[in-house]
């Protein structure tokens, strides 16, 4: 938990605009000039191997966590921990950073309405770098590369790496997706490919790449990223506390015999995934049933368990298989509020399921819930409460806005209206949608707003609240009599409903994590907002 805070602190000091800012012009500037607007300097990759950048390595090597320690280098450089390199129009060469820990984060960012290239990034014992608005690929310097564009690596001589965010970045092998099998498999590349941990990846976009996200690690955070024509695996988590939410996987190619997954997790050779959310999510098998190379894509496959902890909401999965959510021993894990669809269950593969069952030595999974979904078909080992089996056209037609082009909202006569078990209903559906601003939560992905119900996040009100983190209590200044608090856990479950009197009483007896706080008034019955709150 304490990497978790650390991180956030982090991601949050690499908002905030501070240090220097330096350009960088591969077309028209020159590393003798002083990095200025108007004397930039030249590519990225120059600038690196001019040595200008002030940071610190570990030694001595090969890294031991008892006997290395950090010693200045480059101390002669220009740029400094929190300062900003500025990338101009131009192909910026290859980033190969080797040990360069920051004590603050150093920015690396395209200059709006520019289109810098980097051919490939490796950070190896890396700490506290942000790159932004950037794009990563091969082609634009002429050839194909079979191995990962972006690469985050904790290196067993070098040194471990960590905090490093990665935003709004373009990742691609190919600027349109190959017609044959053999092109797919010559010539693309892996996506994002992270080997360390604390990790944040967001609003990037990915496409024609094989492996999209690859999270092998602790404490990473993949969220609002687009993976986008991929032949491997959207995206992949193997390690521990890590969060993938409100991303798009579209688009599989099926150019070889692996089984393609949108995500995909297993435990095997030493591998620990355990307290993982998988929130809100939408994964498509293929937006245009007659292009080239499309194949059957399985939703979320956790095949190799045990998997402990882990939360799985409010995600849209249609895909031509029978794995929509399969998890094959699991332990104390919930599947909640999720759509899961094959437009085609009448077709092989399909039609898709939500599964949990016994780990493949035969081991029984424990103390999981499935709860509020919505699916073709459910083989569940564990507790089902007020899930929907929906597989027809007829009650796809009846039930979602319109499947055809994936739109799985309820119509105004849904059966998944209000059918939700609200004891394990999430807090907000996949829009932000308030799951409580009208009766009884809903069944699936998405909430059914009627007029005049109080919608998402966008209509709260500014209510302070310190500290957060906290360790035992949190104190509302502005706390009304009224007021009524109701304390909910990272999968959605209400823990307690309170006034602010008895608020405090409960949050000290809380394990360390992440939790939402609702905030009600009484009097009035308005909704008020919804706080995040972490117990440190």
């Amino acid at each position: 938990m304490k990497q978790l805070l650390m991180l956030m602190m982090l991601t949050t000091l690499g908002l905030i605009a501070y240090g220097n800012k330096y350009y960088l012009d591969p077309a028209n500037g020159s590393i003798t000039n002083d990095g200025s607007i108007d004397s930039p300097w030249g590519a990225l990759e120059e600038v690196i191997n001019a040595n200008l950048i002030v940071s610190n390595r570990y030694s001595p090597l090969p890294y031991n966590a008892v006997t290395s320690s950090l010693v200045p280098q480059n101390i002669n450089g220009v740029v400094h921990a929190g300062d900003t390199l500025v990338l101009l129009d131009g192909l910026h060469g290859e980033v190969f950073l080797q040990n360069y820990i920051n004590e603050f984060p150093v920015t690396i960012i395209g200059e709006e309405g520019h289109v810098p290239v980097i051919e490939k990034i490796r950070l190896q014992a890396c700490k506290n770098w942000r790159f932004e608005n950037v794009k990563v690929s091969t082609s634009d310097y002429g050839y194909f590369l079979n191995w990962r564009l972006f690469y985050i690596e904790s290196h067993a001589h070098q040194g471990p790496s960590s905090n490093i965010e990665v935003h709004g970045c373009e990742i691609y092998s190919h600027p349109t997706p190959w017609t044959t099998a053999e092109e797919w498999l010559t010539q693309v590349s892996d996506g994002i490919y992270i080997r360390a941990d604390s990790v944040v990846v967001t609003g990037n976009l990915l496409t024609n790449i094989d492996m999209g996200i690859t999270a092998w690690g602790d404490y990473i955070r993949a969220e609002n990223n687009q993976v986008i024509n991929f032949s491997g695996d959207g995206m992949r988590l193997l390690g521990s506390h890590v969060i993938f939410e409100s991303n798009l996987i579209k688009n599989c190619y099926d150019v070889d015999d692996n089984h393609d997954d949108g995500i995909q997790s297993w435990t095997v050779n030493g591998i620990v995934v355990d307290d993982n959310q998988v929130i809100g999510n939408t994964i498509i098998n293929t937006d245009d049933p007659s292009r080239p190379l499309n194949g059957p894509l399985q939703g979320i496959g956790c095949f190799d368990g045990f998997y402990n902890n882990w939360v799985v909401a409010n995600n849209v999965i249609s895909v031509d298989h029978w794995h929509g959510i399969t998890f094959l021993g699991a332990n104390n894990c919930q599947i909640i509020n999720n759509t899961v669809i094959d437009l085609t269950p009448d077709i092989t593969p399909g039609a898709s399921w939500i599964r949990i069952d016994d780990h493949k030595n035969g081991a029984p999974s424990t103390g999981c819930v499935v709860a509020n979904n919505v699916a073709n078909q459910f083989v569940v080992d564990g507790e089902q409460l007020n899930n929907i089996v929906l597989n027809t056209y007829s009650e796809y037609e009846d039930n979602f806005t319109d499947h055809e082009n994936f739109d799985f909202y309820p119509t105004p006569t849904s059966i998944l209206i209000d059918a939700g078990d609200i004891d394990y209903a999430t807090l907000f559906d996949i829009v932000n949608n308030d799951r409580f601003a009208d009766d009884s939560p809903d069944v699936g992905a998405y909430e059914f707003i009627r007029p005049n119900a109080v919608g998402g996040i966008d209509q709260q009100v500014d209510i302070q609240l310190f500290p957060n983190p906290f360790s035992d209590q949190v104190y509302l200044p502005e706390a009304g009599n009224d007021w009524v608090f109701e304390l909910y856990d990272a999968g959605g479950r209400r823990l307690f409903i309170v006034n602010y009197q008895g608020l405090n009483d409960h949050l000290g007896q809380l394990a360390t994590g992440v939790y939402f706080l609702k905030i009600t008034s009484q009097d009035d019955a308005a909704f008020l907002t919804v706080k995040t709150l972490i117990k440190g």
